[in-house]
C-alpha cells in the first residue's frame, strides 16, 4: 500500500515541478518577445537614418555641388595656362 502512495507523490512533485518550469520559460520567452520588437524598431530607425545621411554624403560629394561651393568661395575655372618658360622636353629623339 505504501508503494502506490509514493508513486502518486512523486507523478505529482514531477506534475507539479514541470508546470513551474513551463510558467517561468513562458514569461521569459513573452519579455525576450518584447525586447526583440524593440530592437527590431530601433533597427528600422537606423536603417531610415542611414538612408537619409547617404543621400545626403551623395548630394555633398556630387561635383555639381562642389562646384557650387568653389564658385561662392571665389575659386574661378583656369581658363589657359600661363608659362614663362618653355618647357623642357621628356626625350630626345
Amino acid at each position: 500500500m505504501k508503494r502506490p502512495a509514493v508513486l502518486i507523490i512523486f507523478i505529482f512533485v514531477t506534475i507539479l515541478g514541470l508546470g513551474i518550469v513551463q510558467m517561468s520559460v513562458a514569461n521569459q520567452i513573452s519579455t525576450t518577445g518584447a525586447e526583440l520588437a524593440e530592437l527590431q524598431k530601433e533597427v528600422e530607425t537606423y536603417k531610415r537614418k542611414n538612408a537619409i545621411l547617404q543621400e545626403e554624403l551623395l548630394a555633398a560629394a556630387s561635383l555639381t555641388t562642389i562646384a557650387e561651393e568653389a564658385e561662392e568661395l571665389g575659386y574661378t575655372e583656369a581658363k589657359s595656362q600661363l608659362s614663362l618658360t618653355s618647357p623642357l622636353p621628356l626625350a630626345r629623339r
